[in-house]
């Protein structure tokens, strides 16, 4: 492949903040970038479609070409289907420490039945709200387990997007910058097949949380850095950012996107698709 694929994704809309959300997709009309969003069907405790103001929004990011997918189903829990990796978990220092105080009983929670139970009940809410059945999905914190991939097969998933390839954005959320992260030598940066067959679109990293205008070049070197590199290796560029960790008063988050679309414009190969997109541009290599 000559181009580079680019797919910004985004997790939590049907959340909190719907005006954080509109202001999101200003920003993507301007720019004329697609983006995958991974919806949370029951988040808050409430069906996507007993929420009027986010039911307009997801409906206006359909017709502005954007992306929706599945997204955990309610996101109350780090552990709701699996365990996040280790990177993950040293943001969140409390699932942590039970994680290593009684991994048991975290796991217990982690059969197939329960993770193909959750799976169906946010897929029925997902397809009632949005009249189709989604192929893709993410889990919170990205939460994953081998019966999540099996529960996903059974329910007629296609791919997720949940692996990561550099974990040195989590390193930086930390304020850890000098940590050395290295790209993960087990997570290729495309498409894959994974378990239970599932393909996995692994993000390289998530590079805009919650940034004030002093973290912006620090932060623009590890996106354009890591972009550059993929590149190199005739890879894909998939991006993990939050909609409400970007807008609002952290708008540089904003402001680094806008330094690397220009950039990627610049370079004349490189084409902004949604995951779903990608996937049919790309394949799976054998």
């Amino acid at each position: 492949m000559t181009e580079t694929l680019f797919a910004l994704t985004n997790d939590d809309a049907g959340g909190s903040a719907p005006e954080l959300f509109e202001e999101l997709l200003d920003f993507l009309d301007a720019q004329q970038v697609p983006v995958t969003f991974f919806v949370l069907p029951h988040g808050q405790g409430t069906p996507l479609d007993s929420k009027p103001e986010w039911m307009a929004l997801l409906k206006r990011a359909l017709k502005s070409g954007h992306e929706l997918q599945l997204h955990a189903f309610d996101h109350s829990s780090t552990f709701e289907f699996g365990v996040p990796p280790d990177f993950m978990l040293d943001i969140i220092p409390d699932a942590k420490a039970r994680w290593e105080r009684e991994p048991e009983v975290v796991q217990q929670a982690h059969t197939l039945e329960l993770m193909s139970d959750r799976i169906a009940r946010g897929k029925a809410i997902f397809e009632r709200a949005l009249g189709y059945a989604p192929t893709g999905f993410r889990g919170p914190c990205l939460s994953m387990s081998a019966n999540t991939y099996q529960a996903l097969a059974n329910h007629g998933f296609v791919w997720s997007s949940n692996e990561v390839v550099n974990p040195m954005g989590w390193r930086y959320i930390n304020k850890d910058y000098d940590a050395g992260e290295p790209w993960q030598p087990n997570v290729p940066p495309h498409p894959y097949r994974y378990t239970a067959g599932i393909i996995e679109i692994p993000m390289v990293s998530e590079y805009t949380w919650y940034l004030t205008p002093e973290d912006m070049d620090r932060h623009y070197d590890l996106i354009r850095s890591d972009f550059d590199r993929v590149r190199a290796v005739g890879g894909t560029f998939l991006t993990l950012s939050h909609y409400y960790a970007m807008t609002g008063e952290w708008t540089t988050g904003l402001r680094v996107y806008e330094r690397l679309f220009e950039y990627a414009r610049s370079l004349g190969d490189v084409r902004f698709v949604t995951v779903s997109r990608l996937l049919d541009a790309y394949g799976v290599p054998d």
